[in-house]
């Protein structure tokens, strides 16, 4: 559980962990400042997980006096620097935004508004797209409703794959303080898990807006995770994990489309890649496609998503 210590907080954190991403940090901050930086109520924090690159420069550089460096004196991996993203964060809404994704014009405003409209909400989500290492967007999210409003089925979404992009993603503090930090057993598939914890805790708002950037590149853990495979296998380690938020009636009939979309996940990325001539990585995708379908429930259908 979070302690709640701080009785007068600011109205945003806006808490940035970066590890080794100094140049794409600098991309994003500058928009954070801008939507940001005028209001006496944010804070916003760049946590260092003992990068070898300069992202102090960065912030000295580009957080015109607004930004707070934090570095941490040993490498702690991902998850766990969220969850000490966390314990930093001192405001009402919390954005954990990773350090080589970006936020889009009119972000936090239209965040910050879908929440006050919904004040038993405990999350909001918008659509984001997703793009490459040079910032060639690639796909955009679907629309999960028409127009800003809650997210009725989040839950059953979220149990059949994580429809939440990092970036798209802004928690009330409290929600957060009631549901715990991320799950460090699930070092890849732990903001899955999350955002299925906090759906199951309360209701989510839905910005029908795309307003987020996810960056895809060779360097980042997701893409050494398609070459080797573990992303679809630890997708199916989560999926159970997440299944666990659900009522235990709901939980079989999803899980059969969650193992259906998983297969068909792992298919389109090895087509993906194919059609790139990452032929290794394509044919590792193609053997784990067929492992979701060997260990799908009798009864099951892929499902697009």
């Amino acid at each position: 559980m979070l302690p709640v210590t701080e009785p007068h907080r600011p109205r945003w954190s806006v808490v940035v962990p970066v590890h080794d991403c100094a140049g794409y940090l600098a991309l994003a901050l500058p928009e954070v400042v801008a939507q940001l930086g005028g209001r006496s109520d944010v804070e916003v924090v760049v946590v260092d997980d003992a990068s070898s690159d300069d992202p102090a420069a960065v912030v000295d550089r580009l957080g015109a006096g607004r930004v707070t460096y934090v570095r941490l004196p040993v490498n702690l991996g991902a998850i766990r620097t969220f969850n000490r993203c966390l314990l930093l964060a001192r405001g009402e809404l919390v954005h954990l935004l990773h350090g080589d994704d970006e936020v889009l014009p009119g972000f936090y405003a239209a965040m910050e508004q879908a929440l006050a409209a919904e004040p038993s909400a405990v999350a909001a989500v918008c659509r984001a797209e997703d793009v490459t290492a040079d910032g060639t967007p690639t796909h955009t999210t679907r629309s999960y409703r028409h127009g800003t409003g809650v997210w009725t089925d989040a839950l059953d979404s979220l149990a059949l794959s994580n429809r939440v992009r990092a970036p798209a993603i802004v928690v009330r503090r409290s929600a957060y303080e009631a549901v715990g930090g991320f799950d460090t057993a699930l070092p890849h598939a732990a903001d899955w898990e999350m955002w299925a914890r906090l759906a199951a805790h309360g209701p989510v708002v839905f910005v029908d807006e795309v307003l987020a950037r996810y960056r895809r590149h060779a360097a980042s853990d997701t893409s050494a995770r398609v070459r080797s495979g573990a992303n679809v296998r630890e997708r199916v380690t989560a999926t159970e994990a997440v299944l666990a938020h659900l009522p235990a009636p709901r939980r079989d009939g999803l899980r059969r489309r969650a193992m259906a979309y998983a297969a068909v996940f792992a298919g389109r990325t090895a087509l993906q890649l194919a059609r790139t001539g990452r032929w290794r990585a394509a044919a590792v995708q193609s053997r784990e496609a067929l492992r979701c379908l060997v260990v799908l429930p009798r009864g099951g259908r892929a499902r697009p998503a």
